[in-house]
């Protein structure tokens, strides 16, 4: 389980950047980052599914179709929403919701019947969920006292509708990809990564057109404003974010349970926190510190229980 929970780190590292990226591209749409972000992950699947097309070819339309919408609503809409969610509401409320990811995963998964590898008593989880969820509000407080200053009411509710679909996303998706690489264990994960991207890449390329076509057509730059600086953001976050981020998350999502592995996303809220303070150029006050304890412990006492439930008797 250590290699498990050690993917889900490194992958919610690297997601954790995709909550900077509207910071850095303040001039361009939700929809334009997050296609551009999805063309280049497609686009690098494409050439990685050549080499892993016999594996590839093991899978029937029902599986491409699964692997389409996962991508699709799963990374690119949801991606759309969250964008916009830390627009209008901040990177602080974006992040205490996708907070609340790992106790809805556990909610719908950690019961008999749930398709999931390990099944263990609420009575032993309702403590470290309630830890990661203190923690989580902790951590965040400085960073959403300063963002409701600076918003307006309105503004500030439609963000947090935006950051609120991306969450109810983003608890659907690990619930669904996680069932389908436990039931395919002969899958490789980075075989699924390669799927999934390549199945979207199509439809990336179209609603990024579509976007900029306007614009392109009365004379301004198919990339907008600052090309330079759009192309080098999208090929971090499609290349790192995406398809790095997306490999260790599936290869975390095969060796762990799906309430477990759910918990995992609790990573993304917290770097997210410390690379906006690197990119304010602010240190991280006592609560932020208190904040990643209080996660980490959490998430250590939920393993342990986990380790003990999975274990013969």
């Amino acid at each position: 389980m250590f290699l498990g929970v050690l993917f889900g780190v490194l992958g919610c590292a690297l997601w954790g950047l995709i909550y900077i990226v509207p910071l850095l591209l303040p001039d361009y749409s939700p929809t334009t980052i997050a296609m551009g972000r999805f063309a280049v992950y497609g686009a690098c699947s494409l050439v990685l599914c050549w080499y892993y097309r016999r594996e590839l070819s093991t899978l029937k339309a029902s599986d491409w179709l699964k692997a389409f919408c996962l991508g699709f609503f799963g990374n690119a809409v949801y991606y759309i929403f969250l964008t916009q969610g830390i627009r209008w509401a901040g990177v602080p409320t974006s992040g205490m919701l996708m907070a609340l990811i790992p106790l809805n995963v556990a909610l719908l998964t950690n019961r008999p019947g749930a398709r999931t590898s390990v099944v263990v008593p609420w009575r032993r989880l309702w403590l470290p969920l309630l830890v990661i969820l203190l923690g989580l509000w902790i951590g965040n407080i400085d960073e959403f006292s300063e963002i409701s200053s600076q918003t307006s009411s309105k503004e500030y509710w439609l963000g947090f509708f935006c950051s609120f679909t991306a969450m109810a996303l983003w608890t659907w998706f690990p619930i669904r990809n996680s069932q389908w690489l436990i039931a395919h264990p002969k899958v490789s994960p980075v075989v699924w990564t390669c799927a999934q991207g390549g199945s979207i890449f199509p439809a990336a390329v179209l609603c990024f057109s579509a976007v900029n076509l306007d614009s392109w057509m009365n004379g301004a730059s198919f990339f907008g404003p600052d090309p330079v600086v759009f192309i080098c953001v999208m090929l971090i976050a499609g290349l790192a974010c995406g398809w790095g981020g997306m490999a260790l998350w599936n290869m975390m999502s095969a060796r762990l349970p799906v309430a477990l592995s759910g918990q995992m996303i609790v990573f993304e809220t917290n770097f997210s926190v410390i690379y906006a303070l690197i990119y304010k150029q602010q240190a991280p006050g006592w609560t932020l510190v208190v904040g990643i304890c209080l996660l980490l412990s959490g998430v250590s006492i939920s393993l342990k229980v986990f380790q003990d439930a999975s274990r013969p008797h």
